[in-house]
This record gives structure tokens, C-alpha cells and sequence, in this order.
């Protein structure tokens, strides 16, 4: 007599709660923490949690580790779960992240008191790190990684515009001025802004000025990558577009440099769907609702540039930068005592001029040589 009847193993996870764990070859180290951590708050019932980030002087994990219940390290980061029941009291996880001078985390709790007590506690064990700069605002920057985007923030040194404004041309500089205005605030022209002219004339100072001016109302998100960005990788983007600024009120401007191929008018045949990711988060359904500015540099003439980049309603604002008139660039120099009368030039050939370093003309050739 046989038996026909098949035996079925059931491999369900013990607790339905807990995510299921995908194994590929480019799994994240850092992953496997994570899942930890979202497995028992799901499947312990753990109801409160929160997440903080900040910059700090501990490059290592190794304070926290007696309290680990799971751990990965990586190359330049690294990452651990942390029962911190017997040091809180009360039943608390967390995920702690640190990498690249940050530390991020996720404190989960069955009370908000045993929260505030937990993430004082990491505060202390991760003390923050102050800025050693005079002048400085925070930056992140964007890279992609293996599942989305990845973002580190450091400390920029940054002028303020009253400090350089005499560094541009008079309308370039009344063009700035009025971005840069304390009022100034985005309004329904775009909320594109294009800053375009050759090299040399000023406009990584005038971003980095534009940083310090908008402190109060706008966090600066640089991206490293943009043809990537904008590229095939919409998991990047949209980690970037949607992050949540640390203050809800805030704006953010994603600052994309030298990024001229995004926007010229034949960037269809060349990037493919890059121009169109740009166009939709700038005033498409993808940007509706979203504090997101684009800040885009690029040494093209506006006139080689895409014409749905700068028509109204799309682009706030579209400054060039252009090269100082022969008489503004001789009093330019004047003020820093080097006399005579000067031909036009940009920003940094009238500062290799001030400081000694203009090259030599090139050698005569020919038969008057």
C-alpha cells in the first residue's frame, strides 16, 4: 500500500510580523542590523519610535557595544541594534548608524519618556561635534549607493554676500543682491534657478554665499553625481527629492554644478530622460507640495540651453555671470593698488593680476618673432 500524501515544511517565519530577508549579492552589511531592529519593534509591539542625526567627534561604535545584540561593519561606516533595557529601565532598541563624522539612529520604546531618556543617553555617548569655522553652515552631500542615495553632511566655510558682493560686476551683482536679499523668499516664478556664464566668474563663491544667507529658511543639499541623479536611478531621486529636512518649515535647494549637458538643447539625444527628471521635480506632479528649490551652475550660454529650461514660470531666476567691463575691472584693481588702465576680465584673472600670478602672454611666432 502506498501513501500518497506529501509532507509540506512550512517555512514561515515564527512571528508573520517580521520582514522578509532577501539574499542577493549586493546585499548591505548594514542591512542585517536593521532588519533586526525592525523585526522585534514590529514583533515585539514596541509602539513609539524616533530618528535623529548629527556630526560627532566618536569614530567608532565600540562605547555602545556591551549593549549590542547585533552588529555589521563596513569599509567607512558601521552599525549595531542596542537593547538598552538595562540601562533605561524599561524596554528600548536602538539602530545606531556612524559613518563619515555622523551618527544616525532609531530609538524605539513603549513610552515617549523612555525615547527622550534613550536618545539623551546616545547624545552623550555621540557628543555632537562643534564647528571649529568662524563662518559655517551644514551641507549634505548626495552620492548614489547600492539602494538609493546615501548623504553625509560636513561643516562649509561660507562669506556672506556683503563680504563679496564687490567681487562681481554691477549687474551681476544687483541680480545676486536681490536673491540674496533677507526677504527673499521662493515665490510662484519657479523654483528653478539657473546661474550661468564662463568659468572663472564667480559662481561657486556666490553659492557658498548663497548658503550662508539662507540659512534661516533653507538647507543646502549638494549633489556629487547629477548625471546620475537624473539619470536611470529614480530609487536616487527619489531618496533626495523627498528626504525630510531636519525642520519641517524649511526649504530645501538641491545644488547641481557644472551641469550645462542636463540642459542644452539637444540633452534628449544625450542623457536620455534626464532634462524631463528635472523639468517634473522643478514644476511637474512629482514636485507639487515640495519645499525643493534646483540650484543649477553651468559655463553654457543660456542660448545652447534647452528653451523649456528658462521660460517663465518654470526658472526664478536666471543670473549670468559675466566678466568685469574694462573700467569696472580698473577699479576693481585700483582698490587693491595695482594702477593702470585694464582690459574686461573675469573674477579670477583680475585676482592673478592683484596677487602677481597672471601668466606671461603667449610667445610671438611667425616672421615678426
Amino acid at each position: 500500500m502506498t501513501d500518497d500524501r506529501t509532507t509540506e515544511l512550512d517555512l514561515t517565519p515564527a512571528s508573520a510580523a517580521w520582514p522578509r530577508l532577501g539574499i542577493s549579492d549586493d546585499l548591505d552589511v548594514d542591512l542585517v542590523p536593521y532588519l533586526e531592529f525592525c523585526g522585534r519593534v514590529l514583533g515585539e509591539g514596541i509602539a513609539h519610535v524616533r530618528q535623529a542625526r548629527w556630526a560627532t567627534t566618536v569614530e567608532t561604535l565600540d562605547g555602545v557595544l556591551p549593549h549590542a545584540v547585533s552588529t555589521s561593519r563596513f569599509h567607512h561606516y558601521e552599525t549595531a541594534v542596542l537593547d538598552l533595557g538595562i540601562v533605561l529601565g524599561g524596554d528600548c532598541l536602538a539602530y545606531v548608524w556612524r559613518g563619515r563624522g555622523e551618527v544616525s539612529l532609531r530609538v524605539a520604546a513603549r513610552d515617549l519618556p523612555t525615547i527622550v531618556e534613550a536618545e539623551s543617553w546616545l547624545r552623550t555617548a555621540f557628543p555632537e561635534r562643534e564647528s571649529t569655522v568662524a563662518q559655517s553652515v551644514p551641507v549634505s552631500f548626495w552620492s548614489a549607493s547600492g539602494r538609493g542615495g546615501h548623504s553625509w553632511s560636513r561643516s562649509v566655510e561660507v562669506p556672506s554676500w556683503s563680504a563679496i558682493a564687490e567681487n562681481y560686476p554691477c549687474a551681476v551683482g544687483k541680480a545676486l543682491g536681490e536673491l540674496l536679499a533677507p526677504g527673499f523668499r521662493p515665490g510662484a516664478g519657479g523654483k528653478l534657478l539657473l546661474w550661468h556664464g564662463e568659468p572663472g566668474t564667480g559662481k561657486t563663491f556666490a553659492l557658498r554665499a548663497l548658503a550662508w544667507e539662507w540659512r534661516d529658511w533653507c538647507e543646502v543639499h549638494y549633489v556629487t553625481d547629477p548625471e546620475v541623479f537624473f539619470g536611470g536611478r529614480v530609487d536616487y531621486l527619489m531618496d533626495v527629492v523627498l528626504h525630510e529636512p531636519d525642520d519641517d518649515e524649511k526649504w530645501r535647494a538641491l545644488v547641481l554644478e557644472d551641469t550645462g549637458e542636463l540642459l542644452a538643447a539637444d540633452a534628449k539625444e544625450r542623457t536620455g530622460q534626464a532634462l524631463s527628471r528635472l523639468l517634473n521635480v522643478v514644476d511637474g506632479i512629482f514636485g507639487q507640495g515640495l519645499r525643493v528649490l534646483v540650484l543649477v551652475t553651468t559655463n553654457e550660454d543660456l542660448k545652447r540651453l534647452h528653451p523649456a529650461v528658462a521660460r517663465p514660470g518654470r526658472c526664478g531666476a536666471a543670473v549670468e555671470f559675466v566678466a568685469f567691463p574694462a573700467e569696472e575691472a580698473t577699479a576693481w584693481l585700483e582698490e587693491r593698488g595695482v594702477a593702470g588702465d585694464f582690459r574686461a576680465g573675469t573674477l579670477a584673472a583680475l585676482y592673478a593680476r592683484a596677487e602677481g600670478r597672471e601668466p606671461p602672454p603667449p610667445p610671438r611666432v611667425g616672421f615678426g618673432a
